[in-house]
């Protein structure tokens, strides 16, 4: 018995002496790990901060700016060999970033003559395009803007004037489609975001002639979802994202008119 317990292992009691350089340490460690947290943080909510896109599409049958009215996606205008329309595009960045060197493109088939209302001298380009080309070769004509500064909450507008010739009217009615890309490389692949981001009020305060100034604060940042709009409409991919509405070229003019305005 005796024997048994020399070989059992005894416990001794330790005490570990610990001098100011051991401290030292601990504190030098301790400092670093938060030092690189509190430097690593911002960098990496800075990264998750990108542009966003809305896209809005308005069209006037008349070719006048000026009247020019929402365009949704699903009706189908029907337009006349000469009648010159005109369609504006529209773009919001909905996210929380300036856009970095972002490239837009309008892209209709080139049986159209494409004109730019800003710059009706500037001539389009020409490539091709299964989207927006009719077969069999997809040529197309765009126009490819900068949408340069582009800071969150901005639009920047695009305007064009379209006009099918006389000289090549359609035998029958022509189905075309315009397309609407813009490319950035922070957009990210699904257009949208897992996590919420803090945004600050979306409207400022004003003040009209007589009210004291500086107005009252308009509201409190906010937590809210980013995401491309139309939701489900704009198709996203990573650094793009594009959309497209059709018409339609009747093979002669009819009487009284020749065109259909947009459902209400």
């Amino acid at each position: 018995m005796s024997t048994l317990a020399m070989l059992l292992p005894s416990t001794v009691p330790v005490s570990v002496q610990r001098d100011l350089w051991d401290w030292s340490l601990y504190a030098v460690s301790l400092g670093a790990a938060v030092t690189a947290i509190v430097l690593f943080l911002p960098w990496a909510l800075e990264r998750r901060r990108r542009p966003e896109i809305q896209i809005d599409w308005a069209l006037s049958l008349d070719g006048d700016p000026a009247n020019v009215d929402d365009w949704p996606a699903d009706p189908v205008p029907k337009i006349t060999p000469g009648q010159a329309i005109c369609v504006r595009v529209a773009i919001l960045n909905v996210g929380d970033r300036a856009s970095e060197g972002s490239l837009a493109n309008f892209v209709v088939p080139d049986c159209f003559e494409l004109r730019n209302s800003y710059d009706p001298e500037a001539k389009p380009l020409l490539s091709g395009n299964l989207t927006a080309g009719l077969p069999p070769e997809h040529r197309v004509a765009f126009f490819a803007p900068r949408p340069n500064p582009w800071a969150p909450g901005t639009w920047f507008m695009l305007t064009y004037q379209l006009t099918y010739p006389t000289s090549s009217t359609p035998d029958q009615p022509l189905r075309t489609r315009l397309q609407f890309e813009i490319s950035d490389s922070r957009f990210n692949r699904t257009g949208r975001r897992f996590i919420p981001n803090l945004f600050p009020p979306s409207e400022q305060g004003d003040a009209q002639t007589g009210e004291p100034w500086p107005p009252a604060s308009p509201g409190r940042p906010r937590f809210r979802w980013v995401h491309a709009a139309p939701y489900g409409r704009v198709v996203c991919s990573r650094g793009s994202r594009r959309d497209v509405r059709d018409l339609e070229v009747l093979p002669r003019a009819r009487e009284g008119g020749g065109s259909h305005d947009l459902p209400r």
